[in-house]
């Protein structure tokens, strides 16, 4: 039994129901009824108006889906089961682009699309048009936001080589300061014996140098000279390989740029296309609204 609320009770002042299977008003308090006579077409819209603006959708529906019963082109029924679906009392929320959530294959859009009178198509097209619009519109915010991600993915990875090219340019030095400031905090007495170390060697050298000629010393200093090229190059090549791996992630970055500007600006623009059609379409609905309103009055007049 599909009902919806109507009228106030003329004999106890208790919110009717309509129970549209039977046709007639029912009072659940005092158990009064209500002729059909007095259940008119007309009534019904009034009903299902009032439901939409207490935002009782669901009984508006049923008195929209009862109107359409009679007239399956009826425009004002139409009209109120897309807002019913939308779960809005007029068009004005279609202005904040976040609060629609209708499809352009929405079978209640597509309905009042294909039964309403030639003369109300382009109303609902509008609508329509200004459906398929917003999605497109958020398919590109979503490819933004991919981009944007995938941004931020490769941003981190070229941090990631940056730092670690600097690692590698200061890695020696670094450590043996690293080294000697936690032996030195951690054993106060420790400097002494390096210095002591440190001192043996430059006499055991010099000695060696005396003892058996400047060839000891040349080859000590060899053997320095070698281990520290060895050492520069083994950091140049690791650098190298940094700066190559580098270069196509700054590359992508670049490009990720340019999309992502590319992007903005085509959301821009179509948000704002949007936008205007929304206002269009509220500011137009109540001229289309009231003009057929005023068709079916003198309708009724001629009947």
């Amino acid at each position: 039994m599909a009902i919806i609320k109507s009228h106030v009770c003329n004999m106890c002042g208790g919110l009717l129901d309509i129970d549209l299977d039977r046709q007639m008003y029912i009072c659940p308090f005092c158990g009064v009824t209500f002729d059909y006579e007095y259940f008119r077409e007309d009534n019904v819209l009034e009903i299902a108006n009032k439901s939409l603006n207490r935002s009782e959708f669901g009984a508006a529906k049923d008195a929209f889906d009862f109107i359409l019963q009679k007239d399956p082109h009826d425009f004002q029924a139409l009209r109120g089961l897309i807002l019913c679906r939308c779960k809005w009392k007029n068009l004005l929320p279609m202005q904040t682009y976040n609060q629609v959530h209708l499809r352009e294959d929405d079978p209640c859009l597509v309905s009042a699309i294909e039964n309403c009178r030639p003369e109300k198509k382009e109303y609902f097209e509008k609508i329509r048009d200004a459906v398929v619009l917003l999605k497109e519109f958020r398919h590109k915010r979503t490819e933004l936001q991919k981009l944007e991600d995938a941004k931020s993915v490769s941003e981190q990875q070229l941090e990631r080589l940056r730092l670690a090219k600097l690692i590698n340019h200061s890695r020696f030095t670094t450590a043996m300061s690293d080294f000697f400031d936690d032996l030195f905090s951690d054993y106060p007495k420790a400097a002494e014996l390096v210095v002591s170390i440190a001192l043996l060697i430059l006499f055991g050298i010099g000695y060696a140098t005396w003892a058996l000629g400047w060839m000891v010393l040349a080859i000590a200093v060899t053997l320095v000279v070698i281990t520290i090229v060895i050492y520069n190059v083994n950091k140049s090549i690791k650098n190298k390989a940094l700066d190559a791996a580098m270069v196509p992630l700054t590359e992508k970055i670049e490009k990720l740029n340019d999309e992502i500007k590319e992007n903005r600006t085509e959301s821009s623009k179509m948000l704002f296309r949007y936008e205007s059609m929304a206002k269009e379409i509220v500011k137009n609905e109540a001229r289309t609204v009231g003009g057929n309103k005023s068709e079916e009055s003198d309708e009724d007049e001629e009947e």
